[in-house]
């Protein structure tokens, strides 16, 4: 049984359409999905990673091809659409490592990527385009390279507009920075959504009503079964027990009670015993000495905040709060806001040509933040 289209949020005037490029797993359509958005194609490279998508999106076309190989007919045709009918496209290219001539951006190949992305754009004349990208894209060639990106993009018609978003503010279980940079063609830029949850104490009056509290790493997973190293299944029942508004909402549709990808990583006896000597909220650099390695990016969530972002190796670097292993593609994806029926597919290891699991949600857009730059876009553009 496959995912169906329903939509969660209230319908608006229509039912605007959209485009994802450099697709992914599918975060971002998950997202706009649930906003009410109809996504009509997507485009992704990995063959593995687009069968995590069309297994989640069985609706949604997707062409597996390098996008400097997708021409702007190719998406007319496929979408079943025709230039300037589109409402938003949507796409976060890979941007390490851009390369300037002068204040604007070269022929570098490390730019080519985001060139492509400008190119679909400029041909298809969407109404709204969506770019994301790593927090880091603020301060390339101390500022340079976002100035030439606002460049390319406003040479061919559209206003811009961006900011640094963190995920934990729209319900999203992890502090994750983003880099949202919207592009209006007609009409006036319209900002950004609103925060929806707020640390305690900080932005927050604790009896104020009108924002929540931020999700915490203990809130998303707590349900989930309990299991050591080595230890799980890829596909697991589920209680269907829930403690809070998150786990109830991470049911999904298709087969309450039932978990996928909830396996753990087998780890040796003596790194079991590192892990465990890592305090909560800790890092490998507090364990005793003698236990210690040179590596030190290995994080023990703390399970009374929001995670750090999730990362491609979050089942070596990012453990468990409680049990001395590393996090399970599940967890993980609950800490990027998947619900429990979206299956991922592919290897643990890199040992295949293909992303991996861990690749997949690590790299993807968490879909509670994209459903909340959806819901915006839908409230001031009136769709």
């Amino acid at each position: 049984m496959m995912r169906s289209d329903h939509v969660f949020s209230k319908p608006l005037t229509i039912q605007p359409t959209a485009i994802d490029l450099f697709a992914g797993a599918g975060g971002m359509t998950e997202g706009l999905r649930k906003a009410g958005f109809k996504s009509l194609l997507a485009n992704e490279y990995d063959a593995m990673a687009a069968q995590t998508f069309s297994y989640n999106h069985p609706n949604v076309p997707v062409i597996i091809k390098d996008i400097k190989e997708l021409s702007v007919d190719e998406v007319l045709e496929m979408a079943k659409i025709k230039v300037g009918e589109l409402s938003l496209i949507s796409g976060g290219p890979p941007c390490q490592g851009f390369s300037l001539a002068g204040s604007r951006l070269d022929k570098d190949p490390r730019n080519q990527m985001f060139k492509e992305f400008v190119r679909l754009v400029k041909g298809l004349e969407p109404e709204v385009f969506l770019f994301e990208n790593v927090a880091g894209i603020l301060s390339m060639s101390k500022g340079e390279a976002l100035k030439a990106i606002v460049s390319e993009f406003t040479s061919i018609g559209y206003k811009c507009q961006y900011r640094l978003v963190n995920a934990a503010d729209y319900g999203v279980p992890q502090a994750r920075p983003r880099f949202i940079l919207f592009g209006v063609r007609e009409g006036n830029n319209f900002g950004f959504p609103e925060a929806t949850h707020s640390a305690i104490g900080k932005n927050m009056d604790f009896f104020s009503t009108e924002l929540k509290p931020y999700v915490t790493v203990w809130d998303a997973i707590s349900d989930l079964p309990i299991i050591q190293q080595g230890e799980g299944e890829e596909v697991l029942n589920h209680s269907g027990n829930y403690v809070n508004e998150f786990q109830r909402e991470r049911r999904g549709i298709r087969k309450p009670g039932v978990i996928y990808n909830h396996r753990a990583t087998r780890h040796s006896e003596a790194i079991v015993k590192r892990y465990a000597a890592i305090p909560e909220g800790g890092d490998n650099s507090q364990v005793p000495e003698e236990l210690r390695t040179k590596k030190i990016n290995v994080f023990k969530l703390d399970g009374r905040k929001p995670a750090r972002t999730v990362t491609c190796n979050h089942r070596t670097d990012l453990l468990h709060p409680k049990v001395p292993r590393g996090t399970t593609v599940r967890e993980a994806a609950r800490l990027q806001s998947f619900d429990d029926d979206y299956q991922f597919f592919g290897n643990l290891t890199r040992k295949a040509k293909y992303v991996t699991q861990d690749d997949q949600v690590g790299n993807a857009v968490p879909p509670l933040l994209a459903k909340a730059l959806g819901d915006h876009m839908r409230k001031m553009k009136k769709w």
